[in-house]
């Protein structure tokens, strides 16, 4: 399983070169993947607090247990849950601050992009000191994938290309965008899925010209573009996330989205092959890109080229600045999106290798 005490002590190297005496993390309803990266703990409410030398989670008797089967490393303490101040969490900041016996005059941090005004004024004036707004400490631990996390996140894609190899096999005319999806999230829990790492999107003739469609009761037609995007979360908290799409047997597809799905499986592929370590994210876009634009279609690829991926569906990423690494995980989905006519997405999960990048996801595209 992962090494947690490693990732507290990276992260505890990082307090050091800010300065922080501690980083306080809070999940509330399990909004917050960064406590499971460094815990272990999956629970949906509790405290984590790291000093230069400590690390300690504060949880209610919900989850007291749970906490002490999860996790390795550090220490666990209680919260009062009849607190009336459980809405702003000072009842678990309290004690996982105090449980880490930091000086007086001290500076803590905590995750200015997850925690309110509200909660941070309300931390500062029960716990004491300066708290300060930090961004990005643990995301920049997550953004490279040790080995064990791309074990994880191979099994994931491995499953889920046999979910849709098994799922398209029914797809036919007279079914319902609906319907589809359903197949697809049954199919993935039957597979092992913990669940959904995004809502099932099944976008359907001129409805695939939206790339985030809200999947509705459009019933599918011979010949018709269906562009299906779905992925899970799996064993160990990792995600898969794959688009393909197909036409609906029964019918010629439209000669028009023929050449766009050719388009799109080019620069899919282009992506792939100039993908290494080395480059930033705007570079790797632009190889699917400039295919796209030369073809006469650049006005219709209407998003990037892809996302970081990992224990979410868009995990953390700093693309402005951090150059693609050895272990990085992101997706390569280039589209065409022509309104009324219909669009084409191709994605795929890749993990940069010293050479280049592999393939995670391996479920089959059409030839045209």
């Amino acid at each position: 399983m992962f090494n947690f005490r490693k990732r507290i002590e990276r992260l505890q190297t990082l307090l050091k070169e800010e300065n922080l005496d501690a980083l306080v993390l809070a999940t509330v309803e399990g909004n917050n993947k960064n406590i499971y990266y460094l815990s272990g703990f999956g629970g949906t409410a509790g405290v984590l607090a790291i000093s230069q030398n400590d690390a300690v989670l504060a949880v209610d008797g919900r989850y007291t247990l749970r906490a002490k089967n999860e996790t390795s490393g550090l220490r666990i303490v209680d919260s009062a849950v009849s607190d009336r101040r459980v809405v702003d969490f000072t009842n678990y900041v309290v004690p996982a601050v105090k449980a880490l016996g930091l000086p007086v005059k001290n500076k803590i941090g905590f995750e200015g992009t997850r925690v309110s005004v509200h909660m941070a004024e309300a931390w500062k004036g029960v716990v004491g000191g300066d708290f300060i707004a930090t961004t990005f400490l643990v995301e920049k631990l997550r953004q490279q994938k040790d080995a064990e996390e791309i074990k994880y996140l191979e099994e994931a894609c491995r499953i889920t290309d046999e979910v849709f190899n098994q799922c398209v096999q029914n797809i036919k005319a007279g079914m319902n965008e609906t319907e589809v999806a359903v197949h697809f999230d049954i199919t993935l829990r039957e597979k092992g899925a913990l669940m959904n790492s995004f809502d099932t999107i099944v976008a359907s003739g001129p409805n695939s010209a939206i790339p985030h469609h809200e999947t509705g009761d459009r019933v599918l037609e011979a010949g018709d573009p269906v562009t299906i995007d779905f992925g899970g979360l799996f064993k160990g908290g990792y995600c898969s996330d794959i688009t393909r799409t197909i036409f609906v047997e029964g019918k010629a597809p439209d000669p028009k989205l023929v050449e766009i799905y050719n388009t799109v499986l080019e620069a899919n592929k282009i992506a792939f092959k100039n993908l290494k370590p080395g480059i930033m994210w705007k570079e790797y876009d632009g190889f699917a890109r400039a295919h796209i634009e030369k073809a006469g279609y650049g006005e219709y690829f209407t998003h990037g080229l892809g996302h970081s991926l990992g224990l979410e569906a868009h995990d953390p990423y700093n693309y402005a600045d951090s150059p693609f690494e050895e272990g990085v995980v992101i997706t390569n989905e280039p589209g065409i999106y022509i309104p009324e006519i219909g669009g084409v997405r191709i994605e795929d999960d890749l993990v940069v290798t010293k050479d280049g990048a592999r393939l995670l996801t391996e479920a089959p595209y059409l030839a045209l």
